[in-house]
């Protein structure tokens, strides 16, 4: 693919149907940017909200990686949410 957003529309599929399934996002090299809008609905909100207490401890000038792949740049709109319906099944 040369286009870039038909390539993000591509992996946001693929994305989607991970989350959808329950199956880890995470591989070898971790979540990276891009999968970032899907790190909250996949870890669940307590769970990130974690995530967002350890980087404020331990970078409290958010120096390291600001945003960064934890997501905590985008906004409530930008994240996906998790479809756990397939959980009940």
């Amino acid at each position: 693919m040369h286009d870039p957003a038909e390539f993000k529309a591509y992996h946001a599929g693929i994305l989607d149907a991970i989350q959808k399934s329950g199956a880890y996002m995470s591989h070898h090299h971790g979540i990276g940017k891009m999968f970032a809008p899907w790190l909250e609905g996949f870890l669940g909100k307590n769970q990130y909200e974690v995530f967002r207490t350890l980087k404020a401890h331990f970078d409290p000038d958010n120096i390291m990686n600001p945003g960064g792949t934890l997501a905590f740049d985008l906004s409530e709109e930008e994240k996906i949410p998790i479809d756990k319906s397939f959980m009940n099944n």
